[in-house]
């Protein structure tokens, strides 16, 4: 089994030293470092620096990751859940972690501790791949299992998040669709039917897909999103959601509408806000006359986006069924 370092697409952020590795000597400082506040056990025998593990959540549970498979006896571990979500790229809403799930192919029932969660998981040959020298969930069973044990806003943020990246996101969409019919009545399946039939690979953040959940939930009407708006002069503007019939679109503003360098392109602030002035104006005289806007703190807390919506006349309908929302992704 090659070491973590391998596994991990870039450089570990949190340098990990593990004690087996180590003299007597230099494994006893480390563990009075510990005690000292200067230094951090992961897990028994890991240590990292306070200063490293003074880092993201994300970061911290790749250390975990990286610590949990180095230290096992075995060498057949097989990561899922949240673990294999974090190493396929897919986002999570809130902390990651601090535990990190591995599936019991062998049917010996390990007991959960010590920072791992053991998983008991039928899994067909499709359902494992190897990343690096380690086994993990394929990206298809590992957004089933996430959708399973996360609320439906965590399920669909990764689950749009994978559409929209996918080559092919309607083959990804009925790959999803079939594998979720051999699962039988697994815990939680129903919930996964839900958001893999509310997913919409044309969610372009998870600020978006949150939006989106939360209108769902609170019963408002639910707007295309992605919707070109042509101009004479120039590419089309895009607006987050369209409410055509209304004559009101949506922005939901992120802070990295006018902090991240994807989306200033080398613009400073003042520069991206007054653009964005001049494109919702464009947008009002030519197509929407109303515009709604809101950010993150709104659509983390419901009752913040519910308000905008109801100033905005967006109307509250019933909350429609699994069945009635359409398949965006059919042949």
């Amino acid at each position: 089994m090659c070491g973590m370092r391998e596994f991990d697409p870039d450089a570990p952020k949190v340098p990990l030293r593990f004690a087996r590795d180590l003299s007597s000597a230099v494994e006893r400082r480390a563990e009075r470092a510990v005690v000292a506040g200067d230094a951090v056990r992961v897990r028994a025998g890991v240590f990292a620096t306070s200063d490293a593990w003074d880092t993201s959540s994300a970061e911290r549970f790749r250390a975990r990751i990286r610590a949990a498979v180095r230290t096992r006896r075995r060498g057949d571990v097989t990561l899922g859940f949240e673990a294999a979500a974090i190493a396929h790229g897919l986002p999570r809403l809130g902390r990651w972690p601090e535990h990190v799930s591995l599936i019991d192919l062998a049917g010996t029932r390990p007991p959960s501790r010590r920072g791992i969660r053991w998983h008991q998981s039928a899994l067909e040959s499709e359902d494992v791949v190897e990343m690096r020298g380690i086994l993990i969930t394929s990206r298809v069973r590992t957004l089933l299992d996430i959708a399973r044990v996360r609320d439906l806003a965590g399920a669909v943020i990764a689950l749009d998040h994978a559409l929209h990246t996918a080559p092919d996101p309607a083959g990804l969409h009925r790959d999803l669709l079939a594998r979720l019919g051999t699962l039988g009545s697994l815990r939680g399946i129903r919930a996964a039917r839900e958001a893999v039939v509310f997913a919409d690979g044309r969610a372009e953040s998870p600020g978006e897909s949150l939006s989106r959940v939360r209108m769902h939930e609170l019963g408002f009407l639910i707007p295309e999103i992605q919707v070109p708006m042509p101009r004479p002069d120039g590419p089309a503007d895009v607006v987050d959601f369209d409410w055509a019939e209304l004559g009101t679109f949506g922005e939901m503003d992120g802070e990295g509408k006018y902090l991240r360098d994807e989306y200033t392109r080398g613009r400073d602030a003042a520069t991206v806000v007054a653009e964005e002035k001049r494109r919702e104006d464009r947008i009002r005289r030519r197509h929407r006359p109303f515009c709604l806007r809101w950010g993150w703190n709104d659509a983390l807390h419901p009752e913040g986006l519910a308000a905008i919506l109801a100033e905005g006349r967006i109307p509250r309908v019933r909350r429609p069924s699994i069945s009635s929302i359409s398949d965006r992704f059919a042949a």
